[in-house]
């Protein structure tokens, strides 16, 4: 009965070494920067088959990280729909403008989940912890050839964010 034992325990151990080698490995996140984006108010065009369609004007804001210092241009603007279920789904084109003048175009999409109450203390511009709610999404970048920022054109990144009563802070890190 030992070795009976013994040797069903050597096969579970052996199945669950090989299920674990077998794991994928999870991608590894470098950090990127920081962009506090600088909003105007919202113009709201009202109810549509989608949901609730509301612009959001862009008007400035920095951006800071180890390899990269620009400013958000005026100019560009966050498309949203707030869906029935209360989550936003959010498409903003924008552009910053490096420290060194190159222009780098960014579209960011992603969304806002938030329970109504917490959605109403944002609307209401009150600060409220980033914990209480979801806002995540994926920034694609589109620098000049030849730049030294070309490295942007050429992965993957994800961001969260929060909405701030003066800003929305948004940090990036790339996927390796």
């Amino acid at each position: 009965m030992k070795k009976v034992c013994l040797s069903l325990s050597l096969m579970l151990l052996c199945i669950f070494n090989s299920y674990a080698q077998s794991t994928p490995e999870a991608p590894q996140l470098e950090f990127v920067c920081e962009l506090k984006v600088k909003l105007n108010p919202a113009i709201v065009v009202g109810e549509t088959p989608h949901g609730v369609r509301r612009i959001i004007p862009i008007i400035g804001g920095t951006v800071e990280g180890p390899n990269i210092k620009a400013e958000i241009l005026n100019g560009g603007a966050d498309w949203q729909v707030v869906r029935a279920d209360g989550v936003a789904e959010l498409e903003a084109h924008y552009q910053m403008k490096t420290e060194d003048g190159v222009i780098i175009y960014i579209k960011n999409t992603g969304i806002r989940a938030a329970t109504p109450e917490v959605a109403a203390r944002i609307a209401k511009g009150e600060q409220v912890n980033q914990s209480e709610y979801y806002f995540r999404a994926i920034p694609k970048f589109e620098a000049p050839k030849g730049s030294k920022y070309e490295w942007l054109n050429n992965a993957i990144f994800i961001c969260k964010a929060q909405r701030n009563p003066d800003n929305v802070a948004i940090q990036v890190w790339k996927v390796k």
